[in-house]
């Protein structure tokens, strides 16, 4: 685990704070917000990989990447459906971690030095209930470029910590770290689903 938090911590600091001044300047694994999907997977690996988490009629849909990674367990993506250059809108980075004490050490770290890179944005700080594992809690610290975080571009990091209600509900489900970086577009889109 402290290789992990060296890493990650390593990386947050491959941008300066210069550089943060949109959302599309930072990076998860390399890859930002406003890329193509296709610069990092073929489309059949694309489509192939669709996590099957909204309707095949939705706007959008998330795509789990299978290439190599540095620093996370597992990295998501969120592209439109009809897009064929696959733009990503929405991208999340997450690790396993052992329980929430851990995962709140790491997570108070990353988001000082976030705070460093975003010094222009709306920072918020609390916890809710995960809108679907609804037992499960995450812990966030948010940096928005608008008054709704929902609504707007912002990035994150969180600990999404299960309840084992929802372990015993929906499998065995792991505690994560999670780094994310979402657009305004995605964000409204969410908000009506």
């Amino acid at each position: 685990m402290k290789k992990f938090l060296a890493i990650l911590v390593l990386g947050l600091f491959l941008i300066t704070p210069s550089q943060a001044d949109d959302i599309r300047d930072f990076e998860i694994e390399g890859m930002s917000i406003g890329d193509s999907l296709l610069d990092y997977m073929t489309a059949n690996e694309i489509i192939n990989n669709d996590e099957g988490l909204y309707l095949k009629n939705s706007k959008f849909f998330e795509v789990n990447y299978i290439g190599k990674k540095n620093i996370y367990d597992y990295v998501l993506f969120h592209v439109k459906r009809k897009d064929k250059k696959y733009i990503i809108y929405f991208i999340r980075g997450a690790s396993i971690v052992d329980n929430k004490d851990q995962c709140m050490k790491i997570k108070k770290k990353i988001a000082n030095d976030m705070k460093t890179l975003f010094k222009n944005t709306n920072f918020q700080e609390g916890n809710q209930k995960h809108y679907y594992y609804k037992n499960s809690t995450q812990y966030i610290s948010q940096f928005s470029y608008g008054h709704d975080a929902r609504t707007s571009d912002h990035a994150r990091v969180e600990c999404m910590i299960m309840h084992e209600e929802d372990i015993k509900k929906y499998g065995n489900l792991p505690n994560t770290l999670e780094v994310i970086i979402q657009s305004e577009e995605f964000g409204k889109w969410l908000q009506t689903q």
